[in-house]
């Protein structure tokens, strides 16, 4: 198998994902969701940011609490955590470096983030939430990784090179491996499993979203992305959901043969949506939405 190394030259090259320019303004919107056999029903929906400025990268801790990335004043990104019930919010890093795409590490009481480093390194660090001990660097020579998914001790990364690299990686061991390559920036956890699913560009022009078998390493077809969809995300009954402008779809490979319209979220989505995450016991969607 192809490791790592091979592309360290390309990756060193590579122009950084974060931190290029001033992000954009967005706000994330959670909603109270109901699904029964790929039928989705969406309601009670909720600004938890409501102010100028990027907040963005939502990912539920639990059911009670929300992460997100959020631009500071200094023109830093900190990871910060929403109370959906307090409705309170705190700042987890607060720190000289930039952090993005916080995730629980399952099994810890912890998340992951990318850290964008002094030297505009971009690596995978672990930090806890009892904010006494210090972060921890997960992977020393993995970067720039730019996304990501966690199942079990195995992380999943989009790691930007020519081309952009699927890479998996083990917390406890010396070894990546390349998986494939023109992914997109999608890559999710199979809810209820320890596959994945991700997106990949082909050449002829399509999108397609695949799943990955985890221990195999090989990936089967679910779905063609709509054309102008943007992010998606997977249901805890293993639902997709996805946008096309303000509208929201679905796709459940095994109740649709195509994606069905679910909500149109009107002028609250009428600038575009983006990424997407569904909570832990499946009753909440959270969406960012350009403002």
């Amino acid at each position: 198998m192809k490791k790592l190394f091979c592309l360290s030259l390309l990756l060193l090259l590579s122009t950084a994902i974060f931190g290029q320019s001033a992000p954009p303004s967005t706000d994330i919107y959670v909603y109270s969701m109901k699904e029964k056999k790929g039928k989705i029903s969406l309601s009670k929906e909720k600004n938890i940011t409501k102010r100028d400025g990027y907040d963005n990268q939502p990912s539920f801790f639990n059911n009670e609490y929300i992460l997100y990335t959020s631009s500071q004043q200094d023109g830093q990104t900190d990871i910060m955590i929403y109370d959906l019930y307090e409705e309170e919010v705190k700042n987890l890093t607060n720190s000289k470096d930039s952090e993005y795409s916080p995730l629980p590490i399952p099994g810890f009481n912890s998340f992951a983030v990318v850290r964008v480093e002094a030297d505009n390194s971009q690596r995978l660090w672990m930090y806890h939430m009892d904010g006494k001990s210090e972060p921890q660097l997960i992977f020393d020579k993995i970067q720039p990784v730019g996304y990501f998914a966690i199942s079990e001790r195995d992380i999943l990364m989009f790691v930007l090179g020519q081309p952009v690299t699927m890479v998996m990686a083990n917390m406890e061991e010396v070894d990546d491996d390349i998986i494939t390559s023109n992914i997109g920036r999608t890559i999710r956890l199979i809810p209820g499993t320890k596959d994945f699913t991700f997106e990949r560009r082909e050449e002829n022009g399509t999108t397609l979203i695949y799943r990955l078998n985890k221990s195999s390493k090989q990936f089967t077809k679910v779905v063609e992305k709509p054309k102008g969809a943007s992010d998606w995300t997977i249901t805890g009954e293993g639902t997709y959901i996805t946008s096309v402008g303000a509208k929201l779809l679905a796709f459940n490979p095994e109740h649709h043969n195509e994606w069905v319209e679910i909500m149109d979220s009107g002028q609250v989505g009428a600038n575009g949506i983006t990424r997407m995450a569904v909570s832990q016991e499946n009753d909440k969607l959270a969406i960012v939405v350009n403002n």
